[in-house]
């Protein structure tokens, strides 16, 4: 009895024991599985994360995962089940399928697919002892670097043509000069020689002054002095300024403009040099006996102006590049309306300098209507002004601009706060106030006769989507300036 007591007391102990035992495994089993359901999560949130496309492939073959910028890439399309599918699929004609078969372990091609350029690398993983472990896919979007690599070739191949083609011009007159010598040609013909190579180094100048201009906005280094200004006053000038080309080809050029408009805070230079180029642009495209109409008004936020001409009009297939660096509607390189081809896209860069936008509208044989929107100063004094009391700092030039314009404001006006990070909204109100009185220009100021001019009615503005049908009606309650 006692030998069966002691028997069924080490069954006990020993299924106690084993218990104890199965309890322990499992537990560091359940550890262990969350312990690997962590770094799974992890490696997952971490994939989910990235912007490069990431798709796993088992020694096998098969596929184990695939993060979401893998299947965005590859969308609509879904991502391959096995490496051979994505090898097929995605291989025969960059070089990856070939390379896969030769046995290469790390393989790169490129290949478009929806629009977007993709560049695959493929790589073998392994594990320490050699024994394969499977294939990592890695997709990277590049349609943005490569799209710029071809700008950037385009650039400098068109940047080489228009250099060529007056250098061409200056050696061929100068060689002329040269070989023949002045004694054996008379004075008129030498003089005609020397006026062609001085207008291709006017030429050429002015192409190595827009570069220089592009280059300085493009690297953030241009310098613009932006103060308070009325439109009106800057567009009416350089339509004053341009009459003369406009007379010289029978061309009626009027502007319509209401006898008082927002202020705008803008650089004077930028703004002029943007209306020059649009106003001049159409006199150059409209033909003898047409007409220029210039209308200036205000939506909301916005000041704009409208230059509509009567000219050649561009067809709609040219529209979507009409802004673009040396783009020109006649691609083959004529120069009978001379420019350097750059003056559209400066103005646009100007423009987004300013917060602004550029737009074009036009029929083929009717006549063309570009729009430039001009933030008013009150909203850019304002969205400075909060940027700065939520603690946010513009960085842009122009708000960074308008936040000095408001401190300086602030010291003047005794505010305590002159950071304007405390400022109470009663007195940003003031602030903004002062400012804008301050320097509102005089309403008789450099407008003559201020009875010549009727204030248009709201319902009557010249929208910039406006049809033609439509701005005369504006004219009616304006005076030709």
């Amino acid at each position: 009895a006692a030998f069966l007591l002691a028997f069924l007391l080490m069954l006990v102990g020993c299924g106690w024991r084993n218990r104890r035992y199965r309890q322990r495994k499992d537990r560091e089993m359940a550890s262990m599985v969350s312990q690997f359901i962590d770094e799974r999560n992890k490696s997952e949130a971490i994939l989910a994360d990235l912007d490069v496309g990431v798709i796993a492939y088992s020694s096998d073959g098969v596929r184990i995962n695939s993060n979401p910028a893998a299947r965005k890439m590859l969308s609509p399309d879904p991502v391959p089940e096995s490496l051979s599918d994505f090898i097929s699929r995605y291989g025969q004609e960059n070089g990856i399928q070939a390379a896969a078969l030769l046995g290469n372990r790390q393989i790169s091609g490129m290949i478009q697919h929806a629009e977007r350029i993709l560049r695959i690398r493929l790589k073998e993983s392994r594990f320490d002892e050699g024994r394969r472990a499977g294939n990592i896919v890695v997709l990277q979007d590049i349609t943005d670097q490569e799209r710029e690599e071809k700008q950037r070739k385009e650039f400098v191949a068109n940047v080489s043509h228009e250099l060529k083609t007056p250098l061409t011009t200056i050696k061929t007159y100068s060689e002329s000069l040269l070989e023949w010598g002045l004694a054996e040609k008379n004075g008129d013909a030498v003089r005609k020689d020397i006026w062609r190579i001085h207008d291709d180094a006017l030429r050429m100048e002015r192409l190595v002054e827009d570069l220089l201009l592009l280059s300085s906005i493009d690297s953030r280094g241009i310098r613009v002095r932006l103060e308070l200004l009325d439109f009106t006053q800057v567009v009416r000038q350089v339509v004053d300024r341009m009459q003369h080309q406009a007379q010289d080809k029978a061309i009626d050029m009027s502007c319509y403009t209401l006898t008082r408009i927002p202020l705008v805070f803008v650089d004077r230079t930028a703004m002029e040099r943007v209306i020059t180029n649009l106003v001049s642009n159409a006199i150059k495209y409209t033909e003898k006996g047409g007409s220029v109409k210039v209308y200036i008004s205000y939506l909301v936020d916005d000041v704009y102006v409208k230059v509509a001409d009567t000219g050649f009009g561009i067809d709609k297939e040219h529209l979507p590049r009409i802004f673009n660096r040396f783009y020109r509607v006649d691609m083959t390189g004529s120069r009978m309306f001379g420019g350097t081809g750059l003056g559209l896209s400066i103005a646009r860069e100007l423009v987004e300098l300013h917060n602004g936008k550029i737009s074009v509208a036009s029929t083929l044989g009717k006549g063309t209507e570009f729009t430039v929107m001009i933030p008013i100063a009150r909203k850019v004094m304002q969205d400075a002004l909060n940027a700065c009391r939520q603690n946010c700092p513009p960085v842009d030039p122009l708000h960074l601009a308008a936040a000095e314009e408001l401190r300086a404001m602030a010291q003047e006006m005794g505010l305590a706060d002159s950071d304007l990070t405390q400022l109470e909204k009663k007195q940003g109100a003031r602030l903004l106030d002062r400012i804008l009185e301050r320097d509102q220009p005089d309403e008789s100021s450099d407008l003559g006769d201020t009875k010549a001019y009727k204030v248009v009615r709201d319902e009557d503005l010249v929208r910039p989507d406006a049809d033609e049908q439509a701005l005369p009606a504006a004219g009616q309650n304006t005076q030709p300036i």
